[in-house]
């Protein structure tokens, strides 16, 4: 970790611990509620079979800060940090914002402010109803270090006994220089019927297309959930997944994406003359491996995303162990196979091997 990585660690860490010396005791003001957290991870990647010359090492070092205040169930304000100190060809720390919103509750209405993170696709490893979603990575689902960030927006919610409608609008102002993100107008009413848990979502890209979508998802049994996603934004697209949750506690996740072949749609490894394009997932996973001592600590998961136009894809490992409550260790493996001109088998390596430490308070 280089000096300014540690002058930004220690900048961070003394500013929760002062605002945390500085809250009056819960007993005083009952009222207020307050929560921090505080999360460092230490993560390098190790590339083997290079097509270029290029190092082989990606060191990350992320510090995460995150504060939640709540007055009286009515107001509401939440900030998240990411300081990132990133060592590859060069050595380079930026300090995101992951969210930072303020909220105000007023009987069945909520209006929230600011950055904030929302989820509206029910898609594990894709999606195509996200409309205003952090973009989904199929090798790497759950964000594994915590880098994605919300989008800055205006959001009033309404609901009404089973109805719940939102309405909102996301500015690109602040986005990145490189992001096609733009100022997105959405509706989305959320309802359940007969078990399907069902929304509608209708929304436009300013200087875009208009675009629609329906998701659902329905629990069935104690075992079985089933999801999809309807969309059409110049073309259709869909999606359809499941999951299952044996009593073991091993939980089997697959997917089916259809994406057409357009600019929003398109993967940057995809040739624009590809044609519509099919995406299978398919994950295998279990937390806490056996409720022994030396084997609960351990969470195992393996998965597969395969292109099925050109038969490439990517298999994926993921293990973790806890040590005591505030400290894991994790690798994460990715080797992805296919032709040189396929949209995997186009990765400029032949396996990518993270492993990393993670503190959390």
């Amino acid at each position: 970790m280089n000096t300014k990585m540690v002058i930004l660690v220690l900048t961070l860490a003394s500013a929760w611990s002062c605002a945390h010396a500085q809250d009056p005791p819960a007993a005083e003001e009952k009222s207020i509620n307050t929560r921090y957290s505080l999360a460092v991870i230490d993560d390098a990647t190790f590339y083997s079979g290079l097509t270029q010359s290029a190092p082989h090492v990606l060191n990350q070092v992320l510090v995460e800060p995150t504060f939640d205040l709540r007055y009286q169930s009515r107001l509401t304000f939440s900030t998240s940090l990411i300081g990132l100190n990133t060592t590859y060809a060069d050595t380079a720390s930026i300090l995101r914002v992951k969210e930072t919103y303020a909220g105000v509750s007023a009987g069945d209405v909520d209006f929230t402010a600011g950055r904030k993170m929302v989820r509206w696709g029910t898609g594990y490893a894709f999606t195509a109803a996200g409309v205003l979603d952090p973009a989904r990575d199929p090798t790497n689902p759950t964000d594994r270090l915590n880098v994605n960030q919300g989008r800055d927006m205006v959001k009033a919610d309404y609901v009404h006994g089973p109805h719940a409608l939102t309405l909102a609008w996301s500015s690109a102002a602040l986005a990145p220089a490189h992001s096609t993100l733009r100022d997105t107008t959405a509706f989305r009413y959320n309802v359940l019927v007969r078990g399907f848990d069902t929304s509608l979502i209708a929304g436009n890209d300013r200087g875009g297309d208009s675009f629609g979508a329906l998701t659902f998802t329905r629990v069935l049994g104690q075992a079985w959930e089933v999801h999809g996603e309807a969309t059409w934004r110049e073309q259709a697209a869909a999606l359809i997944g499941a999951k299952c949750t044996l009593n073991s506690g091993v939980t089997f996740i697959g997917e089916f994406y259809n994406p057409p072949n357009t600019s929003y749609f398109r993967g940057m490894s995809v040739s624009p003359l590809a044609g519509r394009q099919h995406y299978a997932f398919f994950n295998v996973g279990k937390t806490r491996l056996r409720q022994l001592p030396g084997w609960k600590e351990w969470d195992v998961s393996g998965s597969l995303v395969a292109n099925l136009d050109d038969r490439s894809f990517v298999g994926v490992v993921d293990v973790s162990r806890w040590f005591g409550n505030h400290f894991s260790s994790y690798v994460h493996l990715e080797v992805p196979t296919g032709s040189k001109t396929s949209d995997f088998g186009a990765t400029p390596y032949s396996t990518a091997t993270s492993a990393g430490v993670r503190f959390h308070l």
